[in-house]
């Protein structure tokens, strides 16, 4: 079986054959790569392990969801600058008198 070989690259992102995310973070030496995956976890991977993940370089999936959660930031602040502060007490008394 031929394995398609690719040289770690600082932070470029990768997906391996189990579909996780991950970006290498540092080459310690010629032999240590170490990797932060999407979810945070840091691992290291000597060479000859790295050979064998099978990995593809794919695009830095914080680049596309910045615009979106930029987007819904503003979109908050809009609907909170919308809202007014309601005391309950109020409404309770305005119920009553209506229905006295």
């Amino acid at each position: 079986m031929a394995i398609a070989l690719c040289d770690p690259e600082i932070g470029l992102w990768y997906r391996d054959i189990q579909n996780r995310l991950f970006e290498v973070i540092a080459l310690e030496d010629e032999d240590t790569i170490e990797v932060q995956y999407y979810d945070g976890d840091i691992t290291e991977y000597d060479r000859e392990s790295w050979d064998l993940l099978c990995v593809n370089v794919v695009s830095d999936p914080g680049v596309g969801n910045y615009l979106e959660e930029e987007l819904l930031d503003e979109n908050d602040i809009s609907v909170t600058e919308d809202l007014s502060l309601v005391s309950w007490d109020n409404v309770i008394g305005e119920m009553d008198s209506e229905f006295s």
